[in-house]
């Protein structure tokens, strides 16, 4: 989320417009980040249309405006997981796959091998790949967003990579095995 600084200050000093081009330029990802912690497109529009809420209501709180992306990462995911605690249903998630941008069936296979095993992640877990490994925080950034002491992201992270590692070379495992019509597992 790459917004200008001069627009993040405009936002600070109340300018409606500013405000206005801060949400145009950064809408798509902040409902991409609550998509791949929340896993329903719905949900994810609708944390983060909260979260641009909480934004405006909360901008004199920003303390720096080089902070601002981990300001606002912390209010989204904050917020999706205010949402997950509230949910009265479990998501099932067996229905919901990572859609390919590209036609290259590779790119397709890998997606599903990773869709299949981010479903075996909580949503700590979740949270702190998509912050690390989707968006591309720091460690630190991404536990200051995700408002973790950094230990605890860092055990998060661990956990949700041998439990993604595991689950990847298993399902590998069993295409293999698959091929030809004869199962070995």
């Amino acid at each position: 989320m790459d917004i200008p600084e001069e627009i993040i200050e405009r936002v600070y000093l109340k300018d409606e417009r500013a405000y206005e081009e801060l949400f145009r330029l950064s809408w798509d990802q902040a409902v991409r980040i609550c998509w791949l912690i929340l896993r329903h497109q719905q949900d994810a529009e609708e944390v983060a249309q909260d979260a641009f809420l909480k934004l405006y209501v909360h901008r004199q709180h920003l303390q720096d405006v080089r902070a601002f992306r981990s300001w606002f990462y912390r209010i989204l995911v904050n917020t999706a997981l205010d949402k997950v605690r509230k949910r009265k249903a479990v998501i099932n998630i067996d229905e919901i796959h990572l859609s390919s941008p590209s036609n290259d069936i590779l790119q397709a296979e890998r997606r599903m091998l990773i869709d299949g095993a981010m479903r075996h992640l909580s949503y700590g877990e979740r949270t702190a790949v998509v912050l690390v490994h989707f968006i591309g925080c720091t460690e630190a950034e991404a536990a200051e967003a995700a408002g973790w002491k950094l230990g605890k992201l860092k055990y998060r992270l661990n956990r949700a990579r041998r439990v993604l590692a595991q689950e990847i070379n298993e399902e590998v495992k069993d295409m293999v095995n698959t091929k030809g019509g004869v199962q070995y597992v």
